[in-house]
């Protein structure tokens, strides 16, 4: 079993062709008219979990839904959501955020 990526970019478009043993199994093309970038702040819904891979695909608003792995919400996230837990069940009354490091 033989398998190759190949990769065409031009300054509009990105192609992606995925060959097994000389076929076409995958295609994708990527457009340059995306109007966002790594960093952007999405609200999102979950979709399906993966436990196992510590992730989940969510939909963002996208005809596909997006891959998110734990490690992409930052090393802050167990703190937050002890935070979030605590405000949401009612044993933090006060909302300061004084006492977390974030």
């Amino acid at each position: 079993m033989n398998k190759e990526l190949i990769i065409r970019s031009n300054s509009d478009n990105v192609d992606f062709a995925l060959l097994k043993d000389g076929k076409l199994i995958e295609f994708q093309n990527d457009e340059d008219n995306s109007k966002f970038s790594v960093g952007d702040v999405f609200l999102a819904k979950v979709r399906k979990s993966v436990p196992g891979l510590n992730a989940a695909f969510v939909n963002v608003g996208y005809h596909k839904d997006a891959f998110l792995h734990y490690h992409d919400l930052g090393p802050k996230l167990p703190t937050l959501m002890k935070f979030m837990k605590r405000v949401s069940t009612g044993k933090l009354k006060d909302y300061s955020l004084k006492n977390f490091r974030f």
